[in-house]
Order: structure tokens, then sequence, then C-alpha cells
């Protein structure tokens, strides 16, 4: 038995590093910190293939780019980050929606079409051509962030938070 246990503790002692590796390596949803102005809102589909869409995608009307090797999320939103009109008739603003799709597209609009549905956060599966760490969508499918902050129930002061619960009352 003794001998038996030698090679295969030999093997596993070798593949632990293998395995722990690829666990490193899966990628995850990328949360940008506060400063870069955008807030992860999830997964979602992509329109052009949908019936009476006439082609269009789920962010249409913006601007994009294609990198392929290259894409990263950060690399999205800073490209999104400027191009969308401002209130002096410039091209000053930031995008309220970003996209990322299949690990090298990124798309910028002003609006998020309502055809677009959300999908669990593991529909969006694909690496980031640039970084394997995090997501770029999925096939027909945008790891969507959008424009300011997300308030969460801890930022609300008391009154805000007695207000959401009379809604959450009401609704249910």
């Amino acid at each position: 038995m003794h001998s038996f246990l030698t090679p295969f503790l030999f093997f596993i002692l070798l593949l632990t590093p293998i395995l722990t590796l690829a666990q490193q390596q899966k990628p995850s949803i990328y949360i940008p910190p506060s400063k870069s102005g955008y807030t992860y809102l999830g997964c979602y589909n992509e329109t052009t293939d949908l019936p009476d869409t006439a082609g269009l995608r789920a962010l249409n009307g913006g601007k994009n780019v294609v990198k392929p090797g290259e894409m990263t999320v950060n690399m999205c939103l800073e490209f999104c980050s400027t191009g969308a009109g401002d209130s002096k008739g410039g091209n000053t603003a930031m995008f309220e929606y970003v996209g990322l799709e299949y690990s090298r597209e990124c798309w910028c609009a002003r609006s998020l079409s309502g055809l677009s549905e959300k999908f669990p956060d593991d529909a969006c599966n694909l690496p980031c051509d640039g970084n394997a760490t995090q997501i770029c969508g999925g096939n027909l499918k945008l790891t969507v962030y959008k424009a300011g902050t997300m308030k969460s129930l801890a930022s609300l002061s008391a009154a805000g938070l007695a207000a959401v619960m009379t809604m959450i009352s009401i609704l249910f």
C-alpha cells in the first residue's frame, strides 16, 4: 500500500499548483473605483438578432471600438468617458451606458434598449482579451456599466431608509 501512496501523493502535489493557478485565472466582474464615474449594472443581451429590431444594438447611437488582444474594462470605460454631447454643444460628456461584448468590443451609448433584458451575471462569461481576470461580456451578451453611483441602503439617511421601507410595504 505504501508504494501506491507515494506516486499518488507526488501526483497530487504536482497537480495542486496547476489547479490553484487555474482557479486564480478565472475571470470575474470588474467593479470600477467610484472615481471612474461608472458602476456595474449587470449582464444584458444584445438585441441585434431579436425580431422587429432592424438589427439595432442594445447600445445604439453612440460610439464603439474593437481592440482584439487588448481590450480591458478600464480601456472601455476610459473610451466612453468622453464623446457624448454636453450642455455647451460639445462632445465632452461621458456616455451614460458602457458595454463590453465578445472579449474585445466596447460600446458606448446614451441609453440601453428597452428590449435588452438583464441576465444572470454568469451569462457574461468571456474574459477580456487584454486582461483575462476581467469579464468582457459574452456571445451576444454585454457586461454593462452605468454612469453615476448606485445608492446602497447603507448610505441612506434614516428618513430615506424609512421612505424605501414604506414603498416596499406598499408594493408587497
